[in-house]
């Protein structure tokens, strides 16, 4: 006669190596499925990049090519093309950015955080030289800053910033940067250091620097004595 004992033990031990191994194919399986999502993820940021790379390129084609025929005007076509790029730069990218502000440790992740910045400081570049050559009436932000936990007053910044950018659309460009990064970007410490930016946020609005959080009233100040023909200011 069977010990019913032994043969409970068994049953037992039958049951936690099955509990084991279920437990193995759901962890493995749900690892797998973030990889092959994480995979997914930055195939669309590569053909996002890549087609901002052919946007950024025509647009400074555009201005190479007005430059090269001095008695050519067409700066209503580059006003188009850049303001239209710089918009869909931002909302392109930006929830891609979020979501990767949340995971520091990836290399990655740090990768297009860094790209990011760039896309930015070029297309700021660019618009510089624009408005120089082409008088764009649009006001151009560089703006400094650090992930919202290691500068509460950068939520405050960016919410007026947002609200300038829907109140003044296109005519009103903001160029965001992490500081954060500037350990892993060499081009973001030279901006930083060329307008000796110290405490966040900072704004760069033409070649004047705004340290720390500039109200509503101030900025709309700032904005209104840039712009010309602006009803809104009226």
């Amino acid at each position: 006669m069977v010990d019913q004992k032994s043969s409970f033990r068994k049953i037992s031990k039958d049951k936690y190596v099955v509990a084991a191994i279920i437990t193995f194919l759901i962890f493995s399986l749900g690892l797998t499925l973030g990889i092959v999502l994480k995979d997914y993820q930055y195939g669309l940021i590569e053909e996002v990049n890549m087609e901002q790379d052919v946007k950024f390129y025509s647009t400074q084609l555009q201005y190479a090519y007005l430059n090269a025929f001095s008695d050519l005007d067409n700066c209503a076509v580059l006003r188009t093309t850049l303001q239209e790029a710089v918009v869909e730069l931002a909302d392109s990218l930006q929830q891609v950015i979020e979501q990767e502000e949340g995971q520091p440790g990836d290399i990655r992740s740090q990768v297009v955080l860094r790209r990011y910045a760039l896309d930015n400081l070029r297309y700021w570049l660019l618009a510089k030289q624009s408005n120089q050559r082409c008088d764009l009436n649009t006001v151009l932000v560089l703006y400094f800053h650090t992930p919202e936990k290691n500068c509460p007053s950068c939520e405050n910044q960016g919410a007026i910033l947002t609200h300038f950018k829907n109140v003044f659309e296109e005519r009103f460009l903001v160029f965001p940067i992490n500081l954060d990064l500037r350990s892993e970007e060499p081009m973001i410490e030279i901006v930083k250091s060329q307008f000796n930016v110290t405490k966040v946020p900072t704004l760069v609005i033409g070649d004047q620097k705004y340290e720390g959080v500039i109200s509503k009233e101030q900025l709309q100040n700032i904005i209104c004595n840039s712009l010309h023909d602006a009803p809104e200011c009226t």
